[in-house]
């Protein structure tokens, strides 16, 4: 008994003290960690000093296939998941693998071919992972439980490689789905990295003329490497003031605060410290802040329903990115977003009440994270449900407005598109996408039990005039404050 008593002591000594680290080692929330640049935001001193450069960099999805862009976006998700587990969610457990013919499966199957995601269909020793998947030596990962449609894979686990299998499964399908020519797209390529150019380029030009030969840098956040480099370049021009800023309507914790923005500033420090520096350091206002740009999907709106016979029943689905919100209560992304999104819906509703429709309606969702997994009781309305509650109403039209994506990318074509087109009949994920002008929006539309279901696209071509407004204004309110630079403007640099 005496010995039982000590076992019970120490597993009770052992579960309490396993608690009490698994507390101590998650007691703050990666939006409340130090330093907290979203608390400099919102406090700082926005007034730049002497020289200032502009340091622009975001999330750009690039061209072509790069596989650090991948790795990094992988990897981002990683500080929302508690300690110990992001170890063993960040593990490399083997040798990720694909059939690039099924890249997309629930279900084991027996594979024709597998590749790594190097591009690879052969190990080291030269032998097919196909054949050690004959021998037994590869297994079927199933698809994770509480992530929604995820997709299984397979595993060779004799051997690591090469980096977090997380990791691995992300650029293994960017490789041989998203930028694979004649699958994902016939043409292989993704239009990003050029719309997004577009804008910064037009925004630039007006700032230039402005307040002249301001320096500039424009980079994604995704490669630290390159970014890194970069800055130092920036730096190493003479500026005494860096302006921070991305092409974004809401700014969030997880793509500036605890991204970009963040690695940006550790760029300078390391720089301040090796050449015995200070920099003075300021965050644009993002692009929501500033009620132009509403006019971006007013104007895509309008011209949508100008094709719709008066009469007509419709319904619009003004859709953000979403977030696994209850997951993330301190994300600045819900205290920053409400002039944009607010205004957007207000100024799409005065639109659609222009109209001489039947039934005219119009409600706000998210695209991801309000599935089943991570919205069970339903508080978050997904874009798929909107979808089906409008085809279930009887709607004729029912219209989606992405409102947070100014180029196509992975997420709209692809991703987003799967979760938002669930069960409609006529979508096939393996289906490539033919989307040849960049300029024009691409759109989508399905005939669902009657009702037309049009994706209307982002604003590429003429329809992002305003998000370059309303970039140049978020630049401007900066740089109008430094003396210097409104000296420039004041002396006839301006157009």
């Amino acid at each position: 008994m005496r010995f039982l008593k000590t076992v019970a002591v120490l597993v009770i000594v052992v579960v309490a003290g396993g608690y009490g680290t698994f507390k101590y080692m998650n007691r703050t929330a990666p939006q409340l960690k130090e330093p907290n640049y979203f608390a400099y935001f919102k406090n700082q001193d926005a007034v730049p000093q002497g020289k200032t450069g502009l340091f622009i960099t975001s999330l750009i999805m690039p061209e072509t296939m790069r596989n650090v862009d991948f790795y990094t976006l992988a990897q981002k998700p990683m500080q929302y998941i508690p300690w110990p587990m992001r170890n063993m969610a960040s593990a490399d457990r083997g040798v990720q693998l694909i059939d690039p013919d099924r890249f997309y499966e629930f279900e084991p199957f027996t594979p024709k071919k597998l590749v790594d995601p190097f591009g690879n269909d052969r190990d080291l020793d030269g032998v097919p992972y196909v054949d050690k998947f004959l021998r037994g030596e590869v297994e079927w990962v199933p698809p994770r439980a509480n992530f929604h449609l995820d997709h299984g894979y397979f595993l060779l686990p004799t051997r690591t490689g090469g980096m977090p299998t997380i990791a691995a499964k992300l650029i293994n399908k960017a490789r041989h789905y998203y930028y694979m020519p004649g699958k994902g797209s016939l043409q292989g390529t993704i239009p990003h990295e050029a719309g997004m150019k577009l804008i910064v380029d037009g925004a630039l030009e007006r700032i230039r003329q402005t307040y002249g030969d301001i320096p500039y840098r424009w980079i994604t956040a995704e490669d630290f490497g390159r970014a890194r480099a970069a800055m130092y370049s920036l730096l190493d021009e003479g500026v005494d003031t860096v302006v921070l800023s991305a092409p974004a309507p809401v700014y969030s914790h997880h793509e500036e605060f605890n991204g970009g923005f963040k690695h940006a500033i550790h760029y300078i420090h390391e720089w301040e410290e090796k050449h015995d520096r200070h920099i003075k350091i300021v965050m644009a206002p993002q692009l929501g802040n500033f009620p132009v740009i509403q006019q971006t999907w007013t104007n895509m709106l309008r011209d949508r329903l100008d094709t719709i016979p008066a009469g007509s029943d419709v319904k619009v689905v003004m859709s953000v990115h979403g977030m696994a919100w209850d997951l993330v209560p301190h994300e600045a992304w819900i205290e920053l977003s409400p002039p944009y999104v607010e205004g957007t819906l207000a100024a799409l509703t005065a639109t659609l009440e222009g109209y001489d429709f039947g039934r005219a309606d119009i409600v706000q969702s998210q695209d991801h994270f309000a599935d089943p997994h991570n919205n069970p009781d339903g508080t978050y309305l997904s874009t798929n449900a909107a979808f089906w509650d409008g085809i279930k109403d009887g709607y004729d039209y029912v219209i989606n407005v992405p409102i947070e994506f100014f180029a196509e990318n992975t997420d709209t074509l692809y991703s987003h598109a799967m979760y938002n087109f669930e069960f409609f009949p006529t979508y096939d994920i393996y289906e490539p996408i033919d989307y040849p002008d960049p300029s024009v929006p691409y759109t989508r539309e399905f005939d669902v039990e009657g009702t037309k279901v049009i994706y209307n696209g982002v604003p590429v071509g003429h329809y992002n005039r305003p998000i370059i407004e309303a970039y140049t204004q978020a630049l401007d309110s900066i740089l109008a404050q430094n003396p210097i630079a409104a000296q420039a403007a004041t002396a006839g640099n301006h157009p």
